[in-house]
């Protein structure tokens, strides 16, 4: 194969309700929108990664009832997420824990579209190293 680059990812989000979704990723979660098509936003994660959420009614894809997407989000404080999501009144999917078995601490939320964001943070330092990384 070749060597191609993949320079950045974004994953896209569709939704009835496009300014509910704007408010939640731009005032709760405080990400930065680094584009703005008018029935699209772009907003960065971290680095090169990205999400965008579109009005379904402009967009190539609906919105669902049900969403088979979740968006993980590693953090290093899972913890003090899971106290703020909860004041902002966000809903909880399920509540914080750690597993044993993959060695990570986590919890699932979800945003105005029913989207299942989970928080989590490795805990084997050989995953810390690669999924923590700093800008």
């Amino acid at each position: 194969m070749p060597k191609l680059n993949i320079a950045s990812q974004i994953t896209f989000l569709y939704y009835h309700d496009l300014a509910a979704a704007q408010q939640f990723y731009e005032g709760i979660l405080g990400l930065e929108r680094v584009e703005d098509q008018g029935w699209a936003k772009i907003y960065r994660v971290s680095g090169q990664a990205f999400v965008g959420l579109v009005d379904e009614a402009h967009g190539s894809l609906k919105a669902r009832p049900e969403n088979a997407v979740m968006l993980t989000f590693v953090v290093d404080d899972v913890p003090g997420w899971y106290d703020y999501l909860r004041e902002q009144g966000v809903t909880i999917r399920r509540e914080y824990g750690r597993s044993d078995t993959i060695q990570i601490e986590y919890f699932f939320a979800e945003d105005p579209g029913g989207y299942v964001l989970e928080f989590e943070r490795f805990l084997k330092p050989e995953l810390t190293a690669v999924f923590h990384q700093q800008p």
